[in-house]
């Protein structure tokens, strides 16, 4: 089966390669396109759809390398802000709507939900731009587990965020200073329910308050200019510094920068990057003991482009070095990726080989998976090659599609599983049983299967279904622990006047399996070593029915209303963490 994936991709990749070879010679075109392309990533919140229109001009989306990753639907509370899709391009010469300074949104909830959300925007002009943006959202309730146990569960979201911009007669200068606080409780755990008691002598961190704040830096000077013959950049620094109430702290400099030129009739890139990290009071994997880790990252990826009317052929390479004491490594992976248009504006197809080092740093792991052990140093993983490959296009006017196939082999991906201990004879005191989650590791081959319709069924009716599914073959592992073998949303919005709207989603997350690993101790007796036991959990399917409605009142002023797991269906995220409810957000939203 694995072959057989592999040499479809292959085959895939090879025809589109082909067929861009064939169309290079044609000249350089500057055309307007007439696509709506859907490849906006989901994210699980009620989307905001806007009416795809038969429209002269939309500007090409770059195609991602697929990563592979946790983040399928970890939302402890729901979020606020719609996502929008890609918007239809505009007719030229439109004249553009007038927008305001402001925007300010309350509201509460059940479960003790209180939200509130500011924008400020001064009125751009042609020299410079400012803004500012400030939110909260927090939740003070109980979750009953699926053992029954009835928890609380307190968790918040506080952000500011300052930013502004200047322009220039051929560039322009960001910058922008932020903060982040994100707080919760180690609030679940698994096997049957426990008294207070007992659950402070075995569970080392239940209940425990833990909380992540970071400020970020950023610095931005890009060029503006349309023209491909002239030298564009861009370039930019950020730095972040963040701290967690159980001690680690984590120091992040990044400087890139991208350069591009046409050279003859190939369009020259080079993507560059230099990261310093540092995370401090961790258990560092490569000295075994807690401390410090310290890593050095150099990015260099050139690559070169040339464009016919029809096609698109980008070769390069993506090359890595980590300077990581006692863990040095430099890494190379070819590029190459290719679009063709066998009918044009209507019909594209894409291929590519790609790989990376996914840098598994303390912030994105705690984000994946927020209640991952605390002084955890997960390694990074080498996407030693992704295949990837597809099609995209339009039926008629009103319907735009995507579909796309990739095969990734990856070595050193993480997988999170929970352990504990139990001594020997044990009674249920001298048990452990942890509520934070640990890591292994085993390369995998991840097949990945997409598809996203986006259908305007009328002026003010719309729909949008995108799926995936994914088969992972591992090296020892018999599962990819935690991670689900499809994944599929069903969106809606209904706009039967300008004042009202209704919108609407359906999430299903596919089974998964989950691993409890539980250590013993030795016979005291005898000496006898008792191995290590493995408990396999199958995780029930993810079904979630969210609803909203807005309503108009006037031009500065409407309402809004959200419900949240509306099925009151209860499922775990995460083994042994339950979700909330059903859960609801009523407010206002003043603009000015």
């Amino acid at each position: 089966m694995k072959k057989r994936y592999f040499s479809t991709v292959i085959l895939l990749t090879g025809i589109i390669l082909f067929g861009a070879g064939n169309v290079m010679a044609q000249k350089d075109s500057t055309k307007l396109k007439q696509e709506v392309e859907v490849t906006k990533a989901y994210q699980p919140e009620i989307q905001e759809a806007v009416k795809i229109n038969d429209i002269p001009k939309v500007v090409a989306e770059p195609t991602e390398t697929p990563t592979f990753d946790y983040s399928i639907f970890s939302k402890p509370i729901f979020s606020t802000i719609e996502v929008t899709p890609v918007a239809a391009a505009k007719m030229v010469g439109e004249p553009k709507p007038e927008m305001g300074m402001g925007l300010l949104n309350l509201g509460i909830g059940n479960y003790l939900t209180p939200y509130g959300e500011f924008f400020f925007n001064s009125k751009p002009d042609k020299n410079s731009n400012f803004g500012i943006h400030f939110r909260h959202l927090s939740s003070s309730g109980k979750v009953k587990l699926l053992n029954d146990d009835k928890v609380s569960a307190p968790e918040s979201n506080n952000s500011a965020e300052i930013f502004g911009q200047k322009f220039f007669r051929k560039s322009s200068l960001t910058g922008s200073l932020a903060y982040d606080r994100k707080a919760f409780t180690y609030y679940g755990y698994t096997g049957n329910p426990l008294n207070d008691d007992l659950k402070t002598l075995m569970i080392p961190y239940f209940g425990d308050r833990q909380y992540f704040s970071k400020g970020t830096a950023s610095v931005r000077l890009k060029s503006e200019s349309l023209s491909k013959y002239d030298f564009n950049y861009d370039f930019g620094i950020n730095y972040h510094y963040l701290i967690s109430k159980t001690g680690q702290t984590e120091r992040q400099t990044v400087f890139s920068g991208e350069m591009s030129k046409k050279i003859d009739s190939a369009l020259g890139r080079l993507a560059t990057s230099l990261t310093y990290y540092r995370d401090d009071s961790i258990w560092n994997r490569n000295f075994l003991a807690y401390g410090h880790r310290q890593q050095i990252l150099v990015n260099i990826n050139p690559s070169f482009e040339w464009s016919g009317e029809n096609a698109k052929l980008e070769v390069g390479l993506n090359t890595t070095a980590v300077f990581d004491k006692g863990a040095n490594s430099f890494l190379v992976w070819p590029k190459v990726k290719a679009e063709w248009s066998p009918v044009a504006q209507v019909l594209t197809l894409y291929a590519g080989v790609d790989g990376h080092l996914q840098h598994n740093t303390w912030s994105a792991i705690a984000e994946e998976n927020p209640y991952v052990d605390p002084y955890h140093d997960v390694a990074n993983a080498n996407y030693k090659t992704v295949f990837s490959g597809g099609f995209k296009g339009k039926i008629g006017s009103k319907t735009n599609f995507v579909a796309d196939a990739s095969y990734s082999e990856v070595k050193g991906q993480h997988f999170y599983y929970i352990s504990g201990f139990e001594a020997f004879n044990a009674t249920v005191t001298n048990r452990r049983l942890e509520n934070t989650f640990s890591w292994l590791y085993d390369d995998v081959n991840i097949l990945k299967l997409s598809g996203e319709v986006m259908h305007t069924v009328s002026d003010n009716f719309s729909l949008h279904l995108l799926g995936n599914y994914y088969s992972y073959n591992l090296k020892t592992q018999p599962y990819a622990w935690q991670m689900p073998n499809f994944e599929l949303t069903f969106s809606g919005v209904f706009k039967p006047t300008e004042q009202l709207k209704f919108t609407t989603d359906l999430i299903v997350i596919g089974s998964r399996k989950a691993l409890i690993q539980n250590s013993h101790q030795n016979d005291p007796l005898t000496g006898a070593k008792v191995n290590p036991t493995e408990m396999q959990i199958s995780m029930d399917p993810i079904i979630d029915l969210n609803a909203g409605v807005e309503y108009q009142f006037s031009k500065s002023l409407s309402l809004f209303g959200k419900l949240h797991n509306f099925g009151f269906q209860k499922y775990e995220q995460w083994l042994g963490y339950t979700s909330k409810g059903l859960n609801w957000l009523a407010g206002i939203s003043y603009s000015f």
